[in-house]
């Protein structure tokens, strides 16, 4: 593996980094220790002083900041031009994005104009035993396989999956060093205008998904859509969230929103509870990281027991409907 360092381009949401941000920092932030190597976060943008600083509390050792008012707006042939002058420069060892929408665009222009090694959505990013390469996993067939993909350029580029890993922990102690570049760009260098921004309406039901502390989601178990309310009650007794996996959503059972899972959302609520999931690892890469899961499933040998943490060997309709009622009389 080449010496340079370890690069996280950063993505702003709201005036801060985005949630996607501070967890590909975090992940970053390990294979920088574990391989003795820096961590650099590139903060491409316009009056950005504070997202640079922010940059250092989530783990960065450093910060590239390019401040330009031709950057405010995201704009593909800017922001690759900046980038590609960046890494012309200081020769980054791995560059890791969100796999945001413009995380995607960005990483693909940049990866094809300089011949260089892209793995796209990766849900996980681990080191050989020896250290000498890194395996990007990401998954395919909708999310049924994983595959561990190899980069043979010198340098490597990876964009990174929303809920792959646990949010960098914030320290206002940390101190970093921020390097300021200029842009080194003309009104002839963005050939688009930005116009506005209309931020679209999230699905209230997705919103309370990504963020209840409690999660239960239901699968094919239920038998049919005419069960599905016991998902919903259980939910609503525990003050928590609805999920669903993949092949309920497909079926129509509950709004597509609501699927947990590789292509769906990934979920780390305190506890999840699984309804007659069966535990195919398209499910299970969505919710593994939950605090604490809870299985009911009639089969002893349903996948689901491998990652949950307590598991009930039964017919779900003889539990769960004496659970909701139970939960509602300590109540």
């Amino acid at each position: 593996m080449k010496k340079g360092n370890i690069w996280v381009v950063n993505e702003a949401s709201e005036g801060s980094l985005s949630l996607i941000t501070k967890e590909t920092m975090s992940k970053a932030r390990e294979l920088s220790d574990e391989l003795n190597k820096e961590l650099v976060a590139i903060e491409i943008g316009y009056k950005n002083d504070e997202l640079a600083k922010e940059s250092g509390y989530y783990g960065a050792d450093k910060v590239i900041q390019v401040d330009d008012e031709l950057l405010e707006n995201y704009n593909t042939l800017a922001y690759a031009k900046v980038l590609e002058a960046l890494m012309d420069k200081y020769d980054p060892a791995i560059v890791m994005l969100p796999a945001s929408h413009n995380g995607r665009d960005l990483a693909g222009r940049v990866s094809a104009r300089r011949h260089v090694g892209l793995v796209a959505d990766c849900s996980a990013v681990e080191l050989t035993e020896d250290k000498a390469d890194i395996k990007w996993i990401r998954p395919s067939f909708d999310g049924k396989l994983f595959c561990d993909v190899r980069i043979l350029s010198e340098t490597m580029m990876a964009t990174i999956g929303r809920g792959s890993f646990v949010e960098a922990p914030r320290d206002e102690k940390r101190e970093v060093e921020i390097i300021k570049e200029e842009a080194g760009l003309s009104e002839e260098d963005v050939k688009t205008k930005f116009i506005d921004f209309e931020k679209a309406d999230i699905n209230p039901l997705l919103d309370k998904l990504l963020n209840s502390k409690v999660v239960v989601s239901g699968g094919r178990g239920l038998g049919g859509p005419e069960n599905w309310h016991l998902v919903e009650e259980l939910a609503d007794a525990l003050g928590g969230a609805v999920g669903a996996t993949k092949a309920v959503t497909d079926l129509g059972w509950c709004d597509k929103d609501l699927q947990v899972g590789v292509t769906g959302v990934q979920v780390k609520p305190d506890l999840y509870i699984a309804l007659g999931i069966s535990g195919a690892i398209q499910h299970t890469k969505g919710m593994e990281n939950s605090a604490t899961i809870i299985a009911i499933n009639n089969d002893p040998d349903a996948a689901i027991f491998n990652t949950a943490s307590y598991g009930i060997v039964d017919d779900l309709f003889n539990i769960v409907p004496d659970l909701i009622e139970e939960i509602k009389n300590r109540k």
